[in-house]
């Protein structure tokens, strides 16, 4: 019997379920006559009924009670926290207090509070129970490269549709479905190349779905799932750790669940750190304190994410001679493009240093690698860049701007999209050296794209046991196995060929100096966002091969490695081998 209820109720969830994010997108993304409205209240009053029933009834027929209690924890909270306000509003509408409070929350009605809450509560069992549907996906027979895929493009898909909403857009705009497809195509990506002013031409809500899909694709659809079956209590089987082991590259199989936690709470620490900080700095450039925080909340996301958004039409342009500001910025930037495992590995060798740990955890190859290739590249673009337009775009600003301006365009060009001057204005040297800094882009694990630094890493030091007659490839007295080099070269050849494609589709449809659409097809493969101003007016076939360059260089040098690194049937045959010439 307990059986049959059981499925029962699975099955009654997915309609309810269904009901309640129909429910959320008519009150919130469309103008419902007042008719309209009151019926959806009393629908939100039913789901909200379903839902404290499901979970009381699954108590009541559950053998361990105490066990189901523990791993259904935060529904029972949010039934608890639902309980406290309704009898709150309902005992004390007239409280001063309660009163203060609505007030201070723009909420202007008991009845508004009250569908605010059940919304709230609503949204937060609606995310729990996609943790289900993962596990549903888990089951599916689909490689780690596809999974991939699927979940970048169906969070893309979704955030498309949301765009889609007139209450998505500001007073007076409107959202063409190609329009809605770029812009989600690239929050989800994290690269901020936009065909519309994103601080303008959206509402709050249409900024709050592009933070969202920006926070989403940093850290990765999967990783945020797996992480709260994690965190409530739920846990992730087998099946799904080792496939969150493909997915995050990650060599040890018991430590899934352990750097899925750093990843949300770097994430986490890094992001409010850059909100506090930014709300000091910026705490009298807006009119009140809840701007202040709403912007820099946006932008620290957006910043640690490596996305380029900006709420500003110039970017950070109004910033330039703020060295507290673009510092900030270049220092979330940097942090989130290290990536997530390389953070890790150093958190752990300065704790173990703290705590005088003997033998402590030292820096891995991997680490030592990135730390290097990132510092060398950010020093040597920082001079390259000084160098080359010290005389021409910054030839007006003093010595420091200049340092700083090219400081930060090293930073930015590392698939972060922010810009403190017009990429117009470069000379054609200086963008080609932003063309291979934005071709490289940042580390694996981390909120960036491009072919990485490690793989180009592995390249040089490929070149350089060649041009010295070693047969093994070395770096830092440590020999790199075969296939890492073979992922290498691969990911840059398809890398190459992948832009170079699209800036022969785009130069075919734009009549537009080459310059232009050679950066354009870059900053999209590195999603990085950084554009010589031709985005918002290309046409429509060329924003379908900026989509697609996008989603390929968001999730195609991983999905290739990922792929390339899955186990193939071994041969008991061998084919005679017989030499080439080259060069």
């Amino acid at each position: 019997m307990s059986e049959f209820i059981d499925r029962l109720l699975s099955r009654l969830l997915i309609v309810v379920a269904f009901l309640a994010a129909a429910s959320l997108v008519a009150q919130y993304g469309f103008f419902l006559h007042q008719r309209y409205s009151g019926l959806v209240i009393w629908l939100d009053r039913g789901i909200i009924s379903f839902f404290i029933a499901e979970n009381l009834i699954r108590l009541l027929i559950s053998r361990e009670k105490l066990v189901y209690l523990k791993t259904h924890w935060v529904d029972f909270a949010f039934i608890g926290f639902l309980a406290t306000v309704v009898i709150s509003l309902r005992f004390f509408p007239r409280s001063e207090i309660v009163s203060a409070s609505l007030a201070k929350m723009d909420i202007r009605s008991v009845t508004k509070a009250y569908i605010i809450a059940v919304q709230v509560y609503i949204g937060s069992v609606l995310f729990l129970k996609t943790i289900d549907a993962n596990r549903f996906v888990a089951r599916l027979n689909l490689t780690a490269p596809q999974l991939v895929l699927v979940s970048f493009a169906s969070v893309i898909g979704v955030g498309t549709l949301l765009l889609l909403m007139p209450r998505a857009t500001a007073t007076g705009h409107t959202m063409p479905f190609i329009d809605a497809l770029f812009t989600a195509a690239s929050a989800t990506c994290v690269t901020g190349l936009i065909v519309v002013d994103t601080g303008s031409h959206f509402s709050r809500l249409g900024q709050g779905i592009i933070l969202s899909l920006i926070q989403i694709g940093g850290i990765g659809i999967m990783s945020l799932v797996a992480f709260s079956a994690v965190a409530i209590g739920r846990g992730i089987g087998m099946r799904e750790s080792a496939m969150m082991k493909d997915v995050l590259s990650f060599d040890f199989f018991g430590e899934i669940t352990k750097m899925l936690r750093n990843i949300v709470v770097i994430t986490g620490i890094c992001e409010l750190a850059g909100v506090l900080v930014l709300s000091r700095l910026w705490a009298r450039d807006f009119a009140t304190p809840m701007e202040t925080v709403y912007y820099s909340l946006f932008h620290a996301v957006s910043a640690f994410c490596n996305a380029g958004f900006s709420l500003f039409t110039d970017s950070l342009e109004g910033f330039a001679g703020r060295v507290d500001v673009v510092l900030t910025f270049a220092a979330l930037i940097v942090i989130g493009g290290l990536g997530f495992l390389v953070i890790s590995n150093v958190m752990s060798v300065l704790l173990g240093r703290v705590r005088r740990e003997k033998p402590g955890t030292r820096l891995s190859l991997h680490s030592r690698m990135v730390l290097i290739s990132s510092a060398i590249l950010l020093v040597g673009g920082t001079i390259v860049f000084f160098v080359l337009e010290a005389g021409n775009s910054m030839s007006s600003l003093p010595l420091d701007r200049q340092m700083l301006t090219a400081f930060f365009s090293s930073v930015t060009a590392r698939t972060a999209g922010f810009s403190t001057m017009s990429m117009a204005a470069l000379a054609t040297p200086t963008a080609l050296l932003m063309v291979l800094l934005m071709f490289i882009g940042a580390s694996p694990g981390g909120t960036g794209g491009g072919v990485k630094t490690s793989t180009m890493t592995v390249l040089v030091a490929t070149l350089r046991s060649i041009l010295r007659g070693r047969p093994n490839v070395e770096f830092l007295r440590r020999g790199l196995p075969q296939d890492v080099v073979n992922k290498a070269i691969c990911v840059v050849l398809l890398g190459f060929g992948l832009v170079f494609a699209s800036t022969v589709a785009i130069s075919i449809a734009e009549g537009r100096p080459l310059m232009d659409v050679f950066f354009e097809a870059v900053s999209a493969f590195g999603t990085v966002g950084l554009s010589r101003g031709i985005t918002g007016d290309l046409t429509t076939p060329s924003k379908i091969v900026i989509i697609m360059t996008m989603f390929f260089g968001r999730i195609g040098p991983l999905t290739l490695a990922l792929a390339i690194g899955q186990r193939t049937r071994e041969t008991s045959y061998s084919y005679p081998v017989e030499g080439v010439m080259i060069g």
